[in-house]
């Protein structure tokens, strides 16, 4: 390979060199060759494939060459990281922490930019495990965001497909649309203008849309506005005249009250002076009959003169009489005395009667206790019947005492074991629920599994052998903490798959859920060795050493066959599990165990993988995850160590029963017997007891008897007592008898005199009645004059309040307030119309008439029509703006349209020259056109159209993924990359083993255009990535070609002396 310049690369697990052969003193010059932005220096530390490595490209074309996997596209991707580009540009990986070099902490990217104008701009990205970037602009703290700034101001587009071009995204050139590759040509060619008027176009585009849909939206509801108001008109019409009915109605309604109260008026007035005569009319009558009044007033006089004397003398009649009635009372009084002593003298005779014969009834019954005492003392003597039976009572007892002691220690013994039977099938039950949880957990996760879970509990009895549910539901993890490490060795689909025996069952049971069921489930056949035949090449001891404490086998208990697949198929018999000890010693793990795969730490699974070609060990370290489907776990053996305490209680619990029976039964037999023994001692004491019962009877009727006798009466004392108490009573009733005598006589000589004065009253009363009725007759007319008086007043004053309410109800009508008049507005008003009541009210009807005729609009319909008319109004007056924002738009946009159209026509025209002639000195056929829409107002639907023709004899064909081969999108994309070479602003531009698929013969052709076209001065920097380089190709003077080496014995850059190589070749050429 023949190139003035040449700088070698590099590349061990220490460190990775780069080396450029472009001297120091030709950077030197006082007109640099690089442009603006152009990269002079890259620095990379711990990035993927380099510990350390550090050149400078040229300023022209750059050709990085190496075997694949040495680090060529890790200095792109350090290129577009270094300057803020995305991961997503590269295809590479998604988070920055992935670029760190496995084992290190951090990456570092620097880059140094060319500025003719001073020093070199110096960007640096420190990247860290947490994804956090560390940015410096000229040895200074910086942001992403100012990096961006930067980027862009220099036209640095690492984000442009036309542009830089990285190697997993070369397929995805063709794969742009005609838009997509229109922007990033305008992107690439550095005229800023021409996108931006672009975007600006396809916003006033979508604006213009905007208000032409605004403005027929506009049209539309203004028409229709229009239209329903059309069809109200009629209704505004008679609305209208109804109105205008109703008005005079109401002008009327509040004339016809003040007519009212008029004539209300006028009829006040004259009742007033028509009283006024009957007034006169009436004294006049009352002065004539004035001495026939005054003799009545004589007799009236004399009348109550006899009314009071009589009062007098009703008043002492009344007072003897009440003194009379006194006496008669106390008589009757003394006559119920007389009586009740009687009454008592009759009691105590009776008493006397039955204390005697009490007294002999108490001789009765002491005789015949005598005779039943005298028959006792002839019985037996039943005291050692007694003696006897209270010791069998007292055997008995005892015996009663054991049982039920003994009864008490069973029920306590039974209780005990019923309270500890519940408290295991309590534990029992619980750890059953995780079982429920677990299936609940895969009905969420997996329904169709669920549900095959289900058929098969009812379905079991249809295969030859045992289909295991899945691991899910009968996998125990031993300690919950241990579920992450069997989460994350076995996979989600066999934790959810069933392990079945027989292969005749696993065709059966795939059938019934494919084709029956419709069902999509796991189903795996375990192997046929047993779990006990699959050993470990190292037992545990042996790996204790280093912090190793288990096998994954020993984490879980599950049924044999599915530890048979779970051996075969993960090999968990021979996977350690180790604490955090473990996690310091990984190096020392890897060393001396080298046929360990895999093996898991507290956090952490590794992955030890060793390679085919070089021997060389990677390790791969995963973050292990919390569990979510095996946390809960079941103990099995807890749970079959419940159900034989279960079993145990429940048997001693029958046998604590049964003997509990026994001796209730027994206790039942003993309880008879003692009540048996009871009533016969009962029955003994009660004639042990007869003798002293009879002679206590006997002293007590005796006492009785004594008390009976003290009780007799003295019935002779008593009788004349009760003679001396009537008489008594007789003397004073004679006495009372006198003086009812005495006051009766005094009340009738007083009657008497009250009959005189009586007469008296009477002739008086006649006098006056006879007096009254003849001053009745002779004021009959007066009375009549009084009455008539009476009812004009009466009248008067209803015409005074009528019309009063009458004025009330006028100013109402017409809003005018109490000590006002009327308005002369309203008299004016009012002189247009019927003076009268009757003649208004016809006027009234009449007007109601016409407006009944007339329909009868709904107000709300009016308002509406109204409302509708100011909304018309509001439309056009909008719809006229928008009229003239559409024109001014349209003309902003049709300027812009020729300041974006013209250049770009232009310059697709460029392209499209350059292009053609790249194609034409490949003997092909290329054209580049601009693919202008249907509408040319359709801007976003603007695109680039690049056509090719390869061979003779076919048509232009459009280039896409799928019409041409890769080799043939490669070279079309190369040759478009180039024919933007000239015309774009871009420091630098980079395209990544762009010639992969390319025959040899274009190969060769491509890169000759592209150092022909890249090495003129007016170029910008170019990178070229290659995993070769064809034999006898021409090279330009200004190329450097940068050569990456890997290997275990490269040696450091720093050590990389090239004068040094050079002498030691010329002295080897001489010797030679």
């Amino acid at each position: 390979m023949m190139s003035r310049k040449r700088a070698p690369l590099k590349d061990n697990d220490v460190s990775t060199n780069v080396q450029t052969e472009t001297s120091a003193k030709k950077q030197m010059v006082k007109k640099s060759p690089y442009v603006e932005g152009a990269i002079v220096r890259i620095q990379l530390r711990n990035l993927l494939t380099y510990d350390n490595v550090e050149f400078n490209p040229g300023p022209y074309l750059n050709v990085i060459i190496g075997p694949n996997g040495t680090g060529k596209s890790t200095i792109v991707c350090a290129i577009c990281l270094g300057l803020a580009g995305k991961t997503s540009w590269l295809g590479r990986a998604s988070q920055p922490c992935d670029f760190i070099k496995y084992g290190c902490d951090k990456a570092k990217i620097e880059l140094e930019l060319h500025n003719p104008n001073g020093d070199n701009w110096f960007v640096q990205r420190e990247i860290s495990k947490n994804n956090q970037s560390t940015w410096t602009v000229n040895k200074r703290p910086a942001t992403q965001k100012a990096v961006e700034e930067m980027a862009a101001r220099l036209n640095i587009q690492v984000g442009n497909l036309c542009q830089f071009l990285p190697q997993e995204k070369v397929a995805d050139f063709a794969k742009m649309t005609q838009q997509e590759l229109l922007e990033n040509t305008e992107k690439a060619i550095g005229a800023q203008d021409l996108y931006e008027n672009h975007q600006k176009l396809k916003d006033a585009r979508s604006n213009a849309r905007r208000i032409e849909t605004s403005v027929d939206s506009l049209t539309a509801r203004l028409e229709q506005e229009k239209q329903k108001n059309v069809r109200l008109e009629q209704d505004v019409k008679n609305y209208e005249d109804r109105r205008h009915h109703l008005e005079k109605i109401k002008i009327m309604q509040m004339k016809r009250p003040w007519l009212e109260y008029e004539e209300k008026r006028k009829q006040f007035n004259a009742d007033k002076l028509e009283k006024e005569a009957k007034e006169e009319e009436f004294k006049r009558a009352q002065a004539e009959n004035q001495p026939m009044r005054d003799k009545m007033e004589e007799a009236r006089g004399k009348k109550e003169s006899l009314d009071a004397h009589i009062k007098k003398k009703s008043n002492a009649i009344r007072e003897h009489a009440n003194k009379v009635r006194d006496c008669s009372e106390e008589l009757e009084k003394l006559t119920d005395k007389i009586s009740e002593v009687q009454d008592e003298l009759k009691y105590k005779q009776h008493e006397e009667e039955q204390r005697k014969k009490k007294l002999n009834d108490l001789h009765h019954q002491l005789a015949a206790l005598q005779q039943e005492l005298q028959e006792v003392d002839e019985t037996e003597d039943v005291q050692p019947a007694l003696d006897k039976l209270s010791q069998d009572m007292r055997i008995v007892n005892q015996d009663m005492t054991h049982v039920q002691q003994e009864g008490n220690v069973t029920r306590i013994s039974r209780d005990a074991i019923q309270q500890d039977m519940n408290e295991h099938q309590v534990a029992l039950r619980q750890i059953q629920d995780i079982s429920n949880r677990r299936l609940e957990l895969l009905r969420q996760r997996h329904k169709h599994t669920y549900e095959a879970v289900t058929w098969l509990r009812q379905n079991k009895n249809k295969f030859k052998k045992n289909i295991y549910e899945p691991m899910l539901l009968c996998l125990n993890v031993k300690n919950p903490d241990h579920a992450k490490y069997i989460e994350s060795h076995i996979s989600f689909n066999d934790i959810r798959a069933f392990v079945c025996e027989d292969p005749d069952d696993l065709e059966l049971f795939m059938s019934v859920m494919r084709d029956e069921q419709k069902l999509k489930v796991n189903i795996v056949r375990s192997p046929q060795q047993a779990p006990d035949t699959f050993n470990p090449s190292k037992s545990i001891e042996y790996y204790r050493q280093y912090g190793f404490k288990y096998f994954l086998r020993d984490l879980i208990d599950c049924p044999a066959p599915i530890m048979s697949f779970l051996c075969a198929q993960y090999h968990v018999f021979e996977i350690p599990v180790g604490a955090k000890l473990v996690g310091g010693k990984i190096n020392q793990v890897i060393k001396e165990n080298p046929h360990l795969r895999v093996f898991y730490t507290e956090d952490c699974q590794y992955n030890v993988k060793k390679s085919k070609y070089t021997g060389d060990i990677s390790t791969r370290n995963t973050q292990l995850r919390r569990a979510q489907l095996l946390s809960v776990s079941v103990d099995v053996t807890r749970q079959e160590e419940l159900r034989q305490q279960i079993r145990g209680c429940s048997e001693r619990q029958q046998e604590a029963e049964n003997q509990y029976r026994a001796l209730q039964m027994r206790s039942k037999e003993l309880e008879v017997r003692m009540n048996q023994l009871r009533e016969t001692k009962k029955n003994l004491m009660k004639k042990k007891d007869q003798k002293n019962r009879l002679l206590t009877q006997m002293n007590s009727k005796k006492e009785r008897l004594k008390r009976v006798e003290l009780e007799a009466n003295d019935m002779a004392a008593e009788t004349q007592k009760a003679a001396k108490k009537v008489k008594d009573i007789t003397i004073k009733k004679c006495q009372l008898l006198g003086v009812l005598v005495a006051n009766t006589k005094k009340c009738f000589e007083l009657s008497k005199e009250k009959i005189r004065l009586a007469l008296q009253h009477a002739e008086c009363l006649h006098e006056f009645h006879s007096t009254e009725m003849l001053l009745r007759d002779r004021s009959a007319s007066l009375q009549t004059l009084e009455r008539q008086l009476h009812e004009m007043k009466e009248k008067l004053r209803n015409t005074r309040g009528i019309a009063k309410g009458l004025l009330e109800k006028a100013k109402q009508a017409t809003n005018t307030a109490h000590d006002e008049e009327l308005s002369k507005e309203y008299k004016m008003a009012f002189e247009c119309y019927p003076s009268s009541v009757e003649e208004i009210d016809a006027a009234i009807h009449e007007r109601q008439a016409r407006a009944d005729c007339t329909f009868q609009s709904d107000e709300r319909v009016i308002c509406e029509y109204r409302k509708r008319k100011e909304e018309i109004a509001r439309l056009e007056a909008e719809l006229e703006k928008k009229m003239v924002d559409k024109t001014s738009h349209q003309a902003e946009i049709e300027d812009a349209k020729r300041q974006w159209m013209e250049p770009l026509q232009q310059k697709i025209a460029q392209i499209n020259n350059n292009f053609g002639y790249f194609f034409t000195c490949m003997k092909c056929t290329g054209e580049v056109d601009l693919n202008i829409p249907p509408n040319p107002e359709d801007y976003e639907k603007y695109g680039v159209r690049i056509k090719v023709k390869y061979r003779d004899g076919e048509q232009l064909r459009e280039l896409t993924q799928h019409h041409q081969s890769g080799g043939e999108r490669s070279v079309a994309t190369v040759l478009y990359l180039m024919a933007l070479q000239e015309m774009g602003k871009s420091p630098f531009r980079c395209v990544d083993e762009i010639n992969q698929g390319m025959d040899p013969i274009n190969e060769r052709k491509v890169f000759e255009l592209v150092v022909q076209t890249v090495c003129k001065k007016s170029n910008s920097q170019y990178f070229l990535l290659t995993p070769k380089l064809l034999p006898d190709l021409d090279y330009a003077d200004n190329m450097s070609v940068l050569c990456i080496c890997n290997g275990p014995q490269m040696m450091a850059h720093t050590e990389w002396n090239l004068r040094k190589f050079q002498r030691r070749r010329q002295r080897l050429s001489e010797e030679n």
